[in-house]
């Protein structure tokens, strides 16, 4: 006796919508970045974008600085929506991070400062000589 396997039937819709596109990531964060300029240009007052009259629909006459709010949101939206998969898998990485105690703090602190005096020194010592050398009159 054959048996029958039942076959779940996705709708075409869902698997349009699942279905990862090559370059929808970068795309998305272009379109964002340039929506959120404009809206920083519409809040700012820039010359260049004045608001309609009232009778534009929607957006015009005190709408308009309305719709550029919105207009943000929706671009840092789509940002966040592009940069976190990328900061996705340094999430577990961070977790692994332990940090050092007091003791091994002040060691490496006071090496990294008698490193940075001495390198400033041997600069500035080059640095003068330098300088009289240019000049003419050593010493």
């Amino acid at each position: 006796m054959a048996i029958k396997q039942k076959t779940e039937q996705k709708s075409k819709l869902i698997e349009v919508l699942t279905k990862e596109y090559r370059w929808e990531n970068l795309l998305l964060g272009i379109l964002a970045i340039i929506s959120a300029a404009l809206a920083v240009m519409i809040l700012t007052g820039s010359s260049l974008l004045t608001p309609p009259d009232d009778s534009f629909p929607i957006i015009g006459g005190s709408n308009f600085y309305v719709f550029a709010w919105v207009l943000l949101v929706i671009s840092v939206f789509g940002i966040l929506l592009v940069v976190y998969p990328f900061f996705l898998p340094a999430i577990p990485e961070l977790k692994k991070i332990s940090w050092a105690g007091w003791k091994k703090f002040l060691d490496n602190s006071t090496r990294v400062i008698i490193f940075f005096i001495v390198l400033t020194g041997f600069l500035l010592l080059f640095d003068f000589l330098i300088i009289r050398l240019l000049v003419g009159n050593i010493l």
